[in-house]
């Protein structure tokens, strides 16, 4: 879904593998060798959603597959694969007060059945429930088979409970929900495709198809009048690679804006361009990668 290009961890130590599927190597450069303890989470800032600006420093360190909500009282709260750890990667949640430091608060997820919570996609629901959709996986995220895409809810964005398996299908990873209209919307990465998959309750999603913008990976889209903008990369290319923003009423079938939103430099890539409303304009948080060989 995210990540097209899937980076396989270089050391051979399962508690630093990626958790997004088969990738190849990545190559020697000033990110590192590829895998999430080498992935970094980078910001960028926008007045109207179209020129971005990157904003210096880094957000996360050892960190993969960022998304972000915005709290009533204008707090950032980030879910992403925390690789900074001594066992094993699994979710994590910052906050942030000015949308650029960010503290690990230590996500909770009561009645998990697998041993990792991965590729995490969070909502923030009008009555201040907290919503996570998340990759169940027991050992290697690599596994044939049914992947479970699982939902979990939280009354403070920290301590949540698993609430069972929402979407089930052969080889998921990266889900990514939002609601639109009259209807919940997954786009979820499998067998090299973004998958749809729609729900009327958000419990249980059935497969819709896959999703019209194939060669490129998406995230949830925002909202903006009575359309949605959805910020994606483009798979295709190798090197220095861009994210680019398309627009939909439907949420199924998407119309390209004109240019480049963020242009990754030389030797890297950037990946997962989730954008938030956030003081008045938006950000952007996303991965960073070395390229593929």
């Amino acid at each position: 879904m995210k990540l097209a290009v899937l980076l396989l961890l270089v050391a051979p130590i399962l508690a630093q593998q990626d958790p997004q599927g088969p990738r190849p190597k990545g190559k020697k450069g000033p990110v590192g060798d590829g895998g999430p303890y080498h992935h970094v989470v980078l910001s960028a800032s926008s007045e109207d959603g179209l020129s971005w600006k990157l904003d210096e420093g880094v957000r996360m360190e050892h960190a993969s597959v960022p998304c972000a909500v915005v709290t009533d009282d204008g707090k950032v709260m980030m879910y992403f694969v925390d690789a900074d750890r001594k066992s094993f990667e699994t979710a994590n949640v910052a906050v942030s007060e000015d949308g650029l430091t960010f503290k690990k608060l230590g996500l909770e997820i009561e009645g998990m059945p697998a041993r990792k919570a991965l590729d995490p996609s969070i909502l923030l629901l009008d009555d201040g429930m907290y919503v996570l959709y998340y990759f169940a996986c027991e050992q290697n995220p690599d596994a044939a088979g049914s992947h479970d895409v699982r939902r979990a809810v939280s009354d403070d964005g920290v301590h949540f409970e698993d609430k069972g398996t929402a979407f089930s299908r052969e080889m998921l990873v990266d889900p990514d929900v939002f609601w639109w209209k009259d209807a919940w919307y997954m786009y979820v990465f499998g067998r090299g495709n973004t998958l749809v998959a729609t729900s009327k309750d958000g419990l249980e999603f059935t497969y819709h198809g896959p999703l019209s913008l194939q060669g490129w990976g998406t995230t949830a889209p925002i909202r903006f009048g009575d359309r949605l903008r959805l910020y994606a990369f483009d798979q295709r290319a190798r090197e220095a690679n861009e994210v680019h923003s398309f627009t939909s009423t439907d949420g199924l079938e998407w119309e390209e804006e004109d240019g480049a939103r963020l242009t990754a430099g030389e030797g890297e890539q950037y990946t997962d361009p989730q954008v938030v409303r956030f003081q008045g304009g938006y950000k952007m948080y996303f991965k960073r990668s070395a390229s593929p060989r």
